[in-house]
């Protein structure tokens, strides 16, 4: 963070993107196996795997209480709370064998993911008030690869590993450690000054101004789970890969974003948040397309590599998402609001991908098939595209 106004921040900074790293290598591990750990190691069908996704999702709406309650606690102490949790679920994980219930299972998975959601809103929160407006943007996209690179040594060694050892308590057990790791170096740091809030009430933010953001997140919600659950899940279900080969695909994936998260925050920089929004929705429409209709039209070799083409595609995509979190930091009324108007835009977001999540897997198994599924998420990112036109491009900037 070269905006960091003395050499001791800069150095406190640096240890704390570490933190973040390992944090966002242990997170990065646990989606890469969690659809595998599902099917493989809990034996669960797409119709159970949809309904999954209320204990994996519930925290996005959550998180805003929890944080709300932390408001003694600076963002990087927060973060910090963050890793304690996911270490604290992935430990419990590795003891879930065939026969847990799915109620044990299932607080588990809510007690890491509410640690994931927190951690993801802090990232962002972090770096935007470590940064100069004018440069969010740009630091954003460094962080994005920063965690990319996370993303990527966790995928190669999930690829590594499972050639030698196909346990998933060892992932389990390995991930935990390292947030545990993460928590530890979070909570001893001595951190810049960021906004202070006086009480819990301020860290709920629901502002009429921030309507089209709120309207992003709803569309983004549904958008999200064609990749984390559904795209996860064709890979896995209808294409039969295995984890060493979702593995790989990540790895490629990851090495490119490592060169392309960077370009994308110089070009929300250069173009602005409703061009890069709209390009967003156009390439998602056309992804959609092809998620719904390769495995149906192609023989299943070519399917797979259409399929991992989007899925890498996809993968890269994701990081255009933080053009919201530019956006609503640049019409904010003042700093105050930025961390709490992420987290309940975060919480809207989940609510839409809570529903969506049910709704798909039991469109998916009444209809046999990815179709439906893909091209009601088409119209979703279609739509974005339309919310998108009305964002304020002349905000405050400064907030």
């Amino acid at each position: 963070m070269s905006e960091a106004a003395s050499p001791r921040i800069r150095k406190t900074m640096i240890f704390v993107l570490l933190a973040l790293f390992l944090g966002q290598f242990g997170s990065g591990v646990y989606d890469l196996i969690f659809s595998n750990f599902l099917r493989d190691a809990q034996h669960l069908d797409v119709e159970m795997r949809g309904f999954i996704e209320l204990p994996r999702e519930l925290p996005g709406i959550l998180s805003l209480f929890v944080v709300s309650l932390l408001f003694m606690f600076n963002e990087v102490r927060m973060a910090g709370v963050a890793c304690l949790l996911m270490f604290g679920g992935m430990y419990a994980l590795a003891f879930c064998g065939a026969g847990t219930s799915l109620w044990a299972l299932s607080a588990w998975i809510l007690t890491v993911s509410l640690g994931q959601h927190i951690l993801m809103g802090m990232i962002d929160t972090i770096v935007i008030h470590t940064a100069r407006p004018e440069n969010r943007s740009l630091r954003l996209g460094q962080m994005k690869a920063l965690g990319t690179a996370a993303a990527l040594l966790g995928a190669l060694c999930v690829w590594i590993k499972w050639k030698f050892n196909q346990s998933f308590a060892v992932d389990f057990f390995v991930t935990g450690g390292v947030c545990l790791l993460a928590f530890l170096f979070l909570s001893r740091v001595k951190t810049p000054v960021f906004p202070q809030r006086r009480g819990w009430r301020q860290c709920f933010v629901f502002k009429r101004r921030y309507a089209v953001y709120y309207g992003l997140e709803i569309l983004h919600g549904i958008r999200k789970q064609l990749y984390l659950t559904f795209g996860f899940w064709l890979m896995v279900s209808t294409l039969g890969q295995p984890p060493g080969y979702i593995g790989k695909t990540l790895l490629i994936a990851g090495v490119i974003g490592l060169v392309t998260q960077p370009l994308i925050g110089w070009s929300i920089k250069r173009y602005g948040e409703r061009k890069v929004t709209i390009f967003d929705s156009i390439a998602l429409s056309l992804l959609c397309l092809a998620y719904a209709f390769a495995p149906e039209l192609l023989p299943l070799h070519w399917a797979v590599g259409v399929v991992t083409a989007c899925f890498v595609l996809d993968n890269l995509l994701f990081a255009l998402g933080m053009a919201r979190s530019t956006y609503v930091a640049r019409i904010c009324e003042k700093p105050e609001d930025i961390t709490p108007s992420i987290y309940t835009g975060l919480a809207i977001n989940h609510v839409a991908s809570i529903t969506y999540g049910v709704l798909g897997g039991v469109i998916w198994m009444n209809t046999g098939g990815p179709q439906a599924v893909f091209l009601i998420g088409g119209l979703a990112t279609a739509g974005a595209g339309l919310v998108a036109r009305h964002m304020d491009e002349q905000g405050r900037n400064g907030a």
